[in-house]
């Protein structure tokens, strides 16, 4: 299965702990884990809430906890824009964002990873089984190991048959006006400027564009 894979730190310079999300992007969609680290010296005087505390990662000069981790499959895609901190923003579903960080110099290659996978997977708005498993995973609060890579909880759902409730496929319905696809010019009229493929705005210049 065609993937591309990274780890990124997803929180403000210097502020801590710092949060750093692990991605897989697939053949399947976009998926996410996110975890807290603080360094292995540093004292300790409570738990994240997610039933288990920081744990020392061996090997590594940190110590970890996980926060959470979602999916969205490509169908499932809504929007892709840039968001703040000079990464994407990929909405699906109903209501599911992901927040890509990267570093600069991977910025086309995650893009044109993006745009294939979209052109290869049409956005469909009826109600998805697949997408709805990967809502439940998301949700579970049973992770098996935690600190396990990504791909491996990837190919562990992937052989986990699940029970769907119809709120649950609910959440993968979306307007009919989600399922269209944008079309958005290349460069920035007022100045000339190359936009990416989900621009909202000129990074050149700063000019919103315009959807149509």
């Amino acid at each position: 299965m065609e993937m591309l894979t990274w780890t990124a730190q997803a929180s403000p310079p210097g502020e801590t702990p710092v949060v750093v999300a692990e991605y897989v992007l697939n053949e399947l969609g976009i998926f996410v884990k996110r975890e807290r680290r603080v360094p292995k010296s540093a004292p300790l005087n409570r738990l994240t809430g997610f039933r288990v505390g920081y744990k020392v990662i061996q090997g590594m000069e940190y110590r970890a906890a996980p926060i959470d981790r979602n999916a969205i499959l490509w169908q499932k895609v809504t929007s892709v824009a840039e968001n703040a901190a000079g990464g994407l923003r990929v909405r699906g579903n109903r209501e599911d964002a992901i927040e890509l960080f990267f570093d600069s110099g991977m910025r086309e290659d995650v893009l044109r990873f993006i745009r294939t996978m979209r052109a290869l997977h049409p956005t469909v708005a009826a109600a998805d089984y697949g997408a709805a498993s990967w809502i439940c995973w998301r949700d579970d609060d049973d992770w098996g190991d935690p600190f396990a890579p990504l791909s491996d909880m990837i190919a562990e759902e992937l052989n986990t048959e699940r029970f769907l409730e119809p709120e649950v496929l609910e959440q993968t319905m979306l307007p009919d006006a989600d399922a269209k696809e944008s079309i958005i010019p290349n460069f920035c009229v007022r100045c000339g400027g190359k936009l990416f493929p989900d621009s909202r705005f000129c990074e050149s210049c700063g000019a919103q564009i315009k959807v149509h």
